[in-house]
């Protein structure tokens, strides 16, 4: 790495007077080797004059380029002629550059000859098409990448999309089925300009793009960019950006061009949605607009090949890291406007499913960011779901545009991962009680560990739109289930009858919430009140209370991967004491455990025999339990005697063991109070969202 200090004005200068000399000695030339013809004479020294002033021309570009380093690093805005625009405040004195950002003249020169070729492909020639493949491993070098896209330049870039569209369409007019052909060229060259893209926009590289090529591109993305042969027809820039996106959903672009070019392009959409209202996106059968260049299907539930959403896009690539989410979602105004006012956009694309994945990505860890993220989406989503929400004279609720809420349907499993992944903070918010907290005052630390802090109510109403999709539900139960089995787990390993206590009472209380937000979102939306339990209920008779929670491949063989990491951690913490017949099957065959749990009349009901479930598997396989009488039951094998495999129980034996480790059980819990603190739970939940809704 090598550096110099410039004077960036005085650079400005030598490199002017340096082009102005060169041009001077070249016209010199011409006019000596001019006068030299007339005479029929010729001499070495004016061939010798024409080199050098062809050199001085040459280097002014690279003189240039330092200015504009130079510029860059003082944060200059300039002119195209390189001057400082007004206004702006120019440091005194020498910057430092990094020579290390200078391309080569052979690599601008090889990047010169690919650049054409690309806007030739996107038209349609197969010549330039298979001359492209020889630089497709050029792409990841920081040098040529960037050298390609200056010299392309940002409105050629958006414009080659376009042409491809034009070429789509005029295949798809044709019926003559080149149309797929057509697109998989186009998704060839779309991946090898988003490769470079992400090369070039690394902050990490010596060579990459300058402010004063990203302002353009924010520019000319809120251009509107003609398609050739279209009849006038245009599109902005920025949806031209997002097909270059969507050809390659899993490139990794940096946080840094999440951060410029990412949140300008949703800040564009706003006011872009703001002036036209619902921006349409195109399908095949629209003939009137321009097609996908590439074979993307955005419409949720639909075969129909469309245009790809330009945000969506950009999501899906932002969510294939927690770094690039947390980037582009680290805006509060930004992420209030893709979750709310962008619903009815979202309702013609994905319905959010994107938004979701990026959601995920930037807010189910751990880390202070994560946090503050995920209590400010429960905030915007509780704001969108309070105005639907309504108490009818039978004390049930009503949601009045259910189908409004739909439109963002797509993030609901994601929220409830998420969430999932916070059981903690959710099971303490509804025993801390406090209302919303201020957007600087979202997490906090207790113990070492970051903490968010949530607002009971807000989390009601989310669980009231989180919870009528399947998804959502079960990740949501299966994270209280986790969080409340490793910390009777913990409780019982290191004889802290507190927070056995603790967590009986406040883990069911969250549960209470959650199976009756579960019952209301199902209810609200004209459903059966009995289609509210079912999930439980099938849960529950398939033994989850059983599953051993550290055996996490066995976890996964029984279909229970929704709840994620938070198996792995209470690997990690160390339970080992589990009986083998609770790793071997997770229900019990033939019906055993229906009488018990199938005729369970209410969620509270539900949930205490589920409760139920964890203390007497917990009970077994950390052996807290009085061998009182053992050898006289039938439900034990062997001398001495020990429990018989569930599977080899008959519904009375397993009945039987059920009433024997209620009586013989050492664990400090009482049953009747998980039921009675989720029955506290599904009325805390009524009461909140009644008095977050009473003046309606």
């Amino acid at each position: 790495m090598t550096f110099s200090s410039i004077h960036a004005g005085e650079m400005h200068q030598l490199g002017s007077g340096v082009q102005n000399a060169g041009k001077s000695l070249t016209e010199c030339a011409a006019q000596l080797r001019a006068i030299l013809n007339e005479v029929e004479l010729t001499h070495p020294g004016v061939a010798a004059i024409g080199r050098v002033g062809q050199w001085l021309t040459d280097q002014a570009p690279d003189l240039y380029r330092r200015r504009d380093l130079a510029y860059e690093a003082e944060q200059v805005d300039v002119d195209v002629f390189g001057n400082p625009l007004p206004g702006a405040a120019v440091p005194a004195g020498m910057t430092r550059v990094d020579e290390a950002r200078l391309i080569p003249a052979a690599v601008r020169a090889e990047a010169a000859r690919a650049a054409p070729l690309f806007t030739s492909a996107a038209r349609g020639d197969a010549a330039a098409l298979k001359q492209l493949t020889a630089f497709k491993d050029r792409l990841s070098d920081p040098q040529f990448a960037t050298a390609l896209l200056e010299h392309l330049g940002p409105r050629g870039l958006l414009t080659i999309p376009a042409a491809m569209g034009t070429r789509v369409r005029k295949a798809l007019d044709a019926d003559d089925d080149s149309a797929a052909a057509v697109r998989r060229q186009n998704h060839d060259v779309l991946s090898m300009l988003s490769k470079a893209l992400a090369t070039a926009t690394d902050p990490a590289a010596h060579a990459r793009l300058g402010r004063k090529f990203l302002e353009e591109l924010k520019r000319q993305g809120r251009t509107e960019i003609p398609a050739p042969d279209m009849g006038g027809l245009t599109n902005p820039g920025y949806w031209s950006l997002g097909q270059i996106l969507a050809s390659t959903p899993k490139q990794p672009y940096s946080e840094w061009f999440m951060k410029t070019i990412g949140q300008d392009m949703i800040r564009w959409d706003r006011d872009y949605l703001k002036q036209h209202r619902t921006r349409f996106l195109p399908k095949d059968t629209d003939v009137y607009n321009l097609p996908a260049p590439t074979e993307t299907r955005p419409f949720q539930g639909s075969d129909s090949i469309g245009a790809a959403d330009p945000i969506a896009a950009l999501l899906t690539v932002a969510g294939t890291s927690r770094e690039r989410a947390q980037a582009l979602l680290d805006d509060r105004d930004l992420l209030k406007y893709l979750m709310s006012d962008r619903r009815p956009q979202w309702a013609m694309g994905d319905r959010g499913e994107s938004l979701g994945t990026a959601m995920e990505a930037a807010m189910k860890g751990s880390d202070a960011d994560s946090k503050r993220l995920v209590v400010r989406a429960t905030q915007i989503l509780a704001d969108d779901v309070q105005p639907q929400v309504s108490f009818n004279d039978a004390g049930e609720v009503e949601i009045e545009n259910p189908s409004e809420l739909d439109w963002l349907s797509g993030i609901r499993d994601n929220l409830g991962r998420i969430l999932a992944e916070h059981t903690d903070d959710v099971v303490f918010a509804y025993f801390r009680n406090q209302p919303r907290a201020d957007d600087s005052e979202l997490t906090g630390k207790v113990n070492g560990k970051n903490t968010a802090y949530f607002s009971p109510t807000d989390l009601d109403f989310v669980m009231l739109d989180v919870t009528a999709d399947d998804q959502g539900y079960q990740a949501l139960l299966l994270g209280d289930i986790a969080d409340m089995r490793g910390k009777i787990d913990q409780g019982l390993t290191t004889g802290n009858e507190k927070l056995l206590n603790n967590t009986i009472a406040l883990n069911s209380t969250a549960l209470g919430h959650l199976v009756e937000a579960r019952r209301m979102a199902l209810v609200g939306r004209g459903k059966e009140a009995d289609a509210a339990d079912e999930k439980l209920r099938k849960l529950v008779q398939e033994g989850i209370g059983l599953v051993p929670v550290p055996f996490a491949g066995q976890v996964g063989k029984m279909g229970l991967e929704a709840a994620g990491s938070i198996y792995e951690n209470f690997v990690k913490d160390g339970y080992t004491k589990a009986g083998d017949w609770l790793v071997k099957e997770s229900g019990h065959a033939g019906g055993k455990a229906i009488k018990a749990f199938g005729d369970a009349a209410s969620n509270d009901i539900a949930a205490q025999e589920l409760v139920k479930q964890m203390l007497a598997s917990s009970a077994v396989a950390h052996e807290s339990y009085r061998d009182r009488g053992l050898d006289k039951q039938d439900f034990v094998v062997g001398d001495p005697p020990r429990l018989k495999n569930p599977r080899d129980m008959s519904r009375d034996e397993y009945e039987g063991f059920m009433r024997w480790i209620a009586e013989n059980t050492t664990v400090p819990g009482d049953f009747k109070e998980a039921q009675q603190s989720a029955t506290v739970g599904a009325k805390e939940i009524h009461d909140n969202l009644k008095a977050a809704t009473k003046d309606k």
